[in-house]
């Protein structure tokens, strides 16, 4: 009863507007996202998935950063997990990698090889920004990390580092039943589109030498050596492609 609900929230506060697909038609993530970002009367979006919830002060946090940084493009925020409390441990770990990453070490990469952004219900991005991107992701149900990896070269981005929206979690999820091979493909996939690299030879062996060299086997046996040729190859990267992310990180 969705629509039903959603009418008297309509009828209630003029604030509230409901917009469907023709006869109701399902027509799937990106032609939904598109449809809502034409009627959109800012020049910002903002999303909740739709189990997710924005907790009260979502809005207001954000739009004090963003008025104060003119310059910024794309917002996003830390999440609280709701889940069972085997989800929960497993993601309490993939985000104090992401802090730490974000506080001292955010490149271009951090992108490519992983999706830092947890949901689409933690982001803000500018409209202007949004409709120019490419929506053609190999795979459709990670479309989101294909979106922001197209964010991260060339525009100002922020975090907040606060839970900000509560993000539903199931055992089983698509993104956990995928093999380090689909996405290795999928990373290669991200880069290519990036850095235009199909037919250029050096770009290519750089990001696989990356590769080569993140894994916990290298890690393990060399250590430091191993940290070094990435940060080689990282910065050369940067150099071809003139890529310098921007992120300014809010506790």
């Amino acid at each position: 009863s969705s629509i039903k609900i959603i009418n008297e929230y309509v009828a209630k506060d003029d604030r509230v507007k409901l917009f469907v697909h023709k006869n109701n038609a399902n027509l799937g993530l990106i032609a939904t996202l598109k449809a809502a970002a034409s009627v959109a009367e800012s020049d910002w979006l903002a999303f909740i998935e739709s189990d997710d919830i924005l907790k009260p002060n979502y809005l207001s946090e954000k739009l004090k950063i963003l008025d104060e940084y003119k310059d910024l493009e794309f917002i996003f925020s830390n999440v609280e997990i709701l889940g069972s409390d085997k989800i929960k441990a497993e993601y309490a770990n993939f985000f104090e990698k992401n802090k730490r990453i974000m506080r001292c070490d955010f490149n271009l990469m951090h992108f490519v090889f992983m999706n830092i952004v947890p949901t689409f219900s933690c982001v803000m991005i500018r409209k202007e920004l949004f409709n120019s991107l490419d929506f053609n992701s190999p795979i459709q149900p990670i479309l989101d990390w294909w979106l922001w990896a197209q964010v991260s070269p060339k525009h100002k981005i922020a975090y907040i580092d606060k839970e900000l929206s509560i993000w539903r979690r199931h055992e089983g999820s698509y993104i956990s039943t995928l093999d380090s091979k689909l996405l290795k493909s999928y990373s290669r996939s991200v880069f290519n589109f990036l850095f235009k690299s199909k037919h250029k030879f050096l770009p290519r062996l750089y990001i696989e030498l990356y590769m080569l060299f993140n894994s916990s086997f290298t890690n393990i046996m060399l250590g430091t050596p191993s940290r070094l040729i990435r940060t080689f190859v990282l910065n050369k990267l940067n150099e071809m492609n003139e890529y310098k992310p921007s992120l300014r990180y809010f506790e």
